[in-house]
């Protein structure tokens, strides 16, 4: 299955200076990914550092790089080139050495392998023995499979997925495109973007199969919990996660700490480690209200209030269980209070580049689902009330000057109305994209000597 990343992998192949680390949640294809950029090379070596407990020695007990690769030249019979193209050496489950997460550094500063690691966890894992080799290192994070790579695996063409995207960025979409994707974005809702799920789905359209491997890949995650976490959250960190569909789907304003295990008292300091570490880990994304509409963000986050979305929406409908994603097959994507709908957009919007923000004010009903900035403006963008064309919110917002624009994701046709909303199709902010990046012009130092040369004289 086609991964965008697999760009980044090609792009890095170039430049090989740093090793690449691939880090994210379990079972999100990081692995494949891997294992299908080999293919690039003409020599490979694949280590997976927990399946097998005596690559963790060699990393142990070797003290430089040449013990290294002597060690791998007898057990695994690998070769390095004294000339010619660097092979791969592929280091698989790096979270499971701190020995091997150390030897990056040296791996990279040799030059002999282009060095490609791969781990989970490693944002709990990585702590401050662990970061030595950071300046050497360039990590990439690896979620879930995105809806545009979701309609690849089913075999839509890129061109057809550009096209897409090109209509989008246009607002103008014909409503024959629009209910055929819409159709393909129910699906997905579903399926998720988790690359076993996904494949279960494209081979057969056997829903039931993508059940199965859903309950696995849930059943993979608490097991980590138990495997990693430390023993005085191991119990919290499982009791938030199995709340945050219970919470969600209460339409509440704010993550409530009340809802976990309903016992009294217990707030902010039991509950914040935990779902700090279901965060850290990729398991979790902490959406944080804003105290007021108005750039940078971050400096307007509430520390206390917030929403925790779990990081794949497949998985989130399969928590929920069978009746919900009836629900949404039969066509009520909003089930839940539109807990599916908003969890699919947060987790569109982080893999379009977007940070996540929504505002409820306070004393008031009044709440915007999300908040980002786009096309270089601040853009309120709601996807709950969908069953009515006009939001109160977005237009009391616009009417104050709070947003300077205003995205309405419904199922209705594409187009800007009287109020000056704009209507897009509820995948759209999977084709949306973040506008974050900054373009500088090389400057002309040699005009600049010029000049300074000229005023001398």
């Amino acid at each position: 299955m086609k991964r965008k990343l697999y760009e980044v992998l090609k792009a890095w192949k170039g430049t090989p200076e740093k090793a690449l680390l691939l880090r994210g949640p379990r079972q999100t294809g990081k692995t494949y990914l891997m294992k299908e950029f080999a293919k690039e090379y003409g020599s490979s070596l694949y280590l997976n550092l927990e399946d097998e407990p005596i690559l963790r020695k060699i990393f142990e007990e070797s003290r430089n790089t040449d013990e290294i690769y002597t060690s791998l030249s007898v057990l695994k019979g690998f070769s390095v080139p004294q000339d010619g193209p660097a092979p791969l050496l592929m280091i698989d489950e790096i979270q499971s050495s701190e020995a091997a997460f150390s030897a990056l550094k040296p791996l990279a500063i040799d030059g002999r392998c282009n060095i490609l690691a791969s781990g989970s966890l490693l944002g709990v894992l990585l702590n401050e023995k662990l970061l030595s080799p950071m300046g050497y290192v360039k990590m990439v994070h690896v979620g879930p499979m995105d809806f545009e790579e979701f309609l690849w695996a089913l075999g839509t063409e890129e061109q057809v997925t550009a096209g897409i995207r090109a209509m989008i960025s246009k607002e103008s979409m014909p409503e024959s495109v629009r209910k055929s994707v819409d159709r393909a974005f129910r699906s997905y809702m579903m399926v998720g973007g988790m690359p076993a799920a996904v494949s279960a789905f494209a081979s057969s359209g056997d829903y039931g199969e993508v059940w199965e491997r859903q309950g696995e890949i849930i059943e993979f995650a608490r097991a980590d919990v138990m495997k990693y976490a430390p023993n005085s959250l191991k119990i919290r960190i499982l009791a938030c996660f199995d709340a945050i569909p219970r919470i969600l789907a209460k339409g509440n304003k704010s993550f409530m700490y009340s809802e976990v295990e309903h016992l009294p008292g217990y707030g902010s300091r039991e509950y914040d480690p935990a779902l700090d570490w279901l965060i850290a880990v990729g398991l979790a994304l902490r959406c944080r209200n804003l105290t007021q509409l108005a750039e940078p963000f971050a400096e307007n986050e509430s520390a206390k209030s917030f929403k925790i979305y779990l990081y794949d929406s497949g998985l989130l409908m399969r928590m929920y269980g069978r009746e919900a994603a009836a629900a949404v097959a039969s066509g009520d994507v909003y089930v839940n209070r539109g807990a599916v709908m908003e969890s699919v957009t947060a987790q569109a919007l982080v893999a379009s580049g977007f940070g996540i923000r929504y505002y409820a004010k306070e004393n008031s009903t009044r709440e915007l689902d999300f908040v980002i900035s786009y096309r270089g403006r601040i853009t309120a963008l709601e996807v709950k009330s969908g069953r009515q064309k006009h939001s109160k919110s977005l237009l009391m917002t616009l009417k104050e000057g709070g947003v300077k624009a205003a995205v309405k994701c419904a199922d209705f046709k594409v187009e800007t109305d009287e109020n000056g909303v704009l209507h897009l199709p509820l995948f759209a902010p999977a084709f949306m994209g973040s506008d974050t990046d900054i373009v500088l012009d090389l400057p002309d130092i040699s005009e600049l000597n010029e000049m300074v040369r000229n005023a001398d004289d």
